[in-house]
């Protein structure tokens, strides 16, 4: 039983090795001239699309290059027309590309990460005014840049500014100080924080143990000290001590 089986797979094999040869034994000379004719019409239709891809691709390189030197024509005619050198020009772009690079990594900080950055957001705000005011912004496309880059600024700016207030009581009445304001439940609940609230109003703040009634001090959002926050405290403490210590 089993080498018939064996036999007849044997042949199966056979047979279907042998299948292709019986097929081509029964295609005739005419045959096989008319399947090559028309596999070699179809290599050249193909060939003959190619070529004219190449030629396509090969005019649009062209049309490209003399549009890249009537660009860079162009930009030398303007850049002569404001009395730009191509150094000033270069210079100007590589701050735009830096300032549009750093704005864009500090859009993608939480709220709380941001105000670690406050001085370097005031003072980048600044200088992309300036940068706004220079004749480079007279070229619409480097104007649309600056325009785009102010407003993304603008919106950092705002998630800065959007901390909440305490209005300063008195002493005698409400205890206020800055230890106590940061130690109420609707600031931070936590007195050790204080000097977020120093540090987020040294414009009115210069000595954090004076503080006066009916001033409206900004209650910055975060839940930790920063590292800038934490060296104030540390250098304040370090004074505290100092006037405190014994005199020898």
């Amino acid at each position: 039983m089993k080498t018939k089986i064996f036999l007849t797979i044997v042949l199966a094999l056979m047979f279907l090795i042998d299948a292709p040869s019986v097929l081509a034994q029964e295609m005739t000379k005419e045959q096989w001239q008319q399947e090559m004719s028309q596999f070699t019409a179809k290599r050249n239709d193909l060939k003959s699309k190619l070529d004219k891809l190449n030629g396509d691709i090969k005019n649009l390189q062209d049309q490209s290059k003399k549009l890249d030197g009537d660009l860079v024509a162009c930009n030398d005619e303007l850049l002569t027309l404001l009395g730009i050198t191509q150094a000033e020009y270069d210079a100007f772009i590589s701050e735009l590309n830096g300032y549009e690079s750093r704005v864009n990594e500090l859009m993608r900080l939480s709220d709380e990460e941001l105000l670690k950055y406050r001085d370097e957001i005031l003072k980048m705000n600044g200088r992309v005014n300036e940068m706004a005011k220079h004749k480079m912004a007279l070229i619409p496309r480097i104007n649309d840049r600056l325009k785009k880059l102010q407003d993304n600024i603008a919106s950092l700016m705002k998630t800065l500014d959007k901390s909440k207030t305490y209005t300063v009581g008195t002493w005698a009445k409400d205890r206020d100080c800055l230890w106590n304001i940061a130690k109420k439940k609707d600031t931070y609940n936590n007195a050790w924080m204080w000097p977020k609230i120093w540090q987020g109003n040294k414009d009115k703040i210069k000595n954090p143990d004076i503080i006066k009634p009916k001033w409206v001090l900004k209650i910055p959002a975060g839940t930790e000290l920063t590292k800038e926050e934490k060296s104030a405290a540390n250098s304040y403490y370090k004074k505290k001590a100092e006037a405190a210590a014994p005199v020898q």
